[in-house]
């Protein structure tokens, strides 16, 4: 092949001498020495490319190991509140279940509710970390296909620089498939690191699939725990004798509606109750004939009150009941028919009933102390 003149190299594109044919050489010459530039300019950008894969790499390592940390921490939360519901199970057997242990149960039970809660919690948030870590795979994965795509390019346009340079520069032509050689290397290898990431990330989405179903299901555990516990704390605010609420539970009513009260200037009376010849009939008719008594009462207290007034058994014989929204003199009348009632009624049944109504910053065991006071100063036959 024919060399060009040297003084030609110096001109324009299609300016050359020997018409457009000398042109269209000087172009030709032109344009592989720019693949080869370009070719030459992409290996900053690939470098670039393995730093941020490199970085990636880094933090998916991070990722992994703060999701290690927290599956530890779930693991061990979930142990713990499998002790706690044994250690209940337990101390209900040995015990037979009496007032102290069951709210001692009660008490664990509680906390192992808590407990799965926050492990359902971290489970959840586990499967975010494990969705994030998948995520970041995909990105490397993708930069690496990138990586491999313009390694690729690069390969292709040396390819064609050596195979056009060929027959006038064997030795550049040789350095050249060497060097495409070399890319075509780097590109599988690419691809091969690629593949591998988007087989972690899968694995990190079907972990991440794996937690949000445990977290599913700890949560359904945890409702569980808390309907189970709402029927048990129903149960223990109420009397199982005569329907009432139990002292403490009651108590805790009585609060909110004396706050009630307050916020809505409403008037409120609480009745002081005792059922008189309790302890007789328990010493004459046996206890039985007690609990009968105490039942037949409070259900003549219920029939003469409003459905939602507060009935408080506050032990043994003695009881309260929280008229909201009733005048003192209301009160009275209503307790004088529960009285005229139990004595019209075939089963034996007397009380004697004190009253008081809500002051300004009253407490509620002010309030109570007034009532009770009240019932003492009363005649035995009222």
């Amino acid at each position: 092949m024919p060399v060009e003149p040297p003084e030609r190299e110096d001109r324009p594109l299609g300016q050359g001498e020997g018409g457009p044919s000398g042109g269209e050489a000087n172009g030709s010459r032109r344009g592989r020495a720019r693949r080869v530039s370009l070719a030459s300019h992409d290996e900053p950008s690939l470098a670039e490319d393995d730093q941020t894969a490199s970085e990636t790499d880094q933090t998916l390592s991070d990722a992994d190991h703060s999701a290690s940390e927290s599956d530890q921490t779930s693991a061990e939360r979930d142990q713990a509140a499998s002790d706690s519901d044994q250690a209940a199970s337990d101390h209900d057997l040995a015990s037979g279940v009496n007032r102290a242990a069951h709210e001692f149960s009660r008490g664990i039970r509680q906390r192992s509710t808590r407990q799965r809660e926050q492990t359902a919690q971290e489970r959840l948030q586990i499967a975010e970390q494990r969705d994030a870590v998948a995520h970041l795979r995909d990105l490397a994965a993708l930069a690496r296909d990138q990586a491999a795509d313009a390694r690729d390019v690069a390969m292709a346009q040396l390819e064609a620089a050596a195979e056009q340079q060929e027959g006038t520069r064997a030795l550049t032509g040789v350095e050249l498939v060497a060097r495409a050689a070399e890319q075509r290397k780097r590109a599988a290898n690419h691809r091969a690191q690629a593949a591998s990431y988007r087989l972690l990330a899968a694995e990190d989405r079907q972990a991440a699939a794996w937690d949000r179903q445990q977290a599913a299901r700890e949560r359904q555990q945890a409702r569980s725990d808390r309907e189970a516990l709402a029927i048990e704390l129903e149960r223990a605010a109420v009397d199982a004798l005569t329907g009432a609420r139990t002292r403490a539970a009651g108590l805790r009513e009585l609060d909110h509606e004396l706050a009630r009260a307050r916020r809505t200037n409403s008037p409120l009376v609480v009745a002081y109750i005792d059922v008189v010849g309790l302890k007789a009939m328990n010493d004459l008719r046996g206890h039985a004939a007690g609990d009968a008594l105490l039942k037949h009462v409070v259900a003549h207290v219920k029939a003469h009150v409003r459905p939602y007034d507060l009935i408080i058994r506050l032990g043994g014989d003695e009881f309260l009941c929280v008229m909201s929204n009733l005048t003192l003199e209301a009160a009275r009348d209503r307790f004088d028919s529960v009285a005229a009632a139990l004595n019209r009624a075939s089963s034996p049944g007397t009380i004697r009933s004190g009253f008081a109504q809500l002051r300004d910053h009253e407490t509620a065991g002010g309030l109570i102390t007034r009532a009770d006071s009240e019932l003492i100063r009363r005649p035995r036959n009222s």
